[in-house]
């Protein structure tokens, strides 16, 4: 039996018994299945996956986005004294 796929049902309502799919699904998809271009982003899905969300403290959510919004900055260190 042949997998339906969005386009499949779009093109042929009668090929999918549930609700009508949207034209845009394949979008969505595409959107949901690529990675994120922030490090930090993608390490924040990864630990989410693991984390529950009882185990969360009230910091995790910003927490997470100054992280990425470090990654993100421009800002480029230099001259920093050695670690001691």
């Amino acid at each position: 039996m042949k997998p339906i796929v969005a386009q499949d049902a779009i093109s042929d309502p009668g090929a999918h018994p549930g609700p009508p799919v949207v034209e845009g699904v394949n979008d969505i998809v595409t959107r949901l299945q690529a990675q994120p271009a922030n490090a930090v982003t993608r390490a924040r899905i990864r630990v989410e996956q693991e984390v529950p969300l009882a185990r969360r403290g009230p910091g995790w959510d910003r927490h997470w986005r100054e992280l990425e919004a470090y990654l993100d900055s421009p800002t480029e260190w230099k001259n920093l004294p050695e670690p001691e």
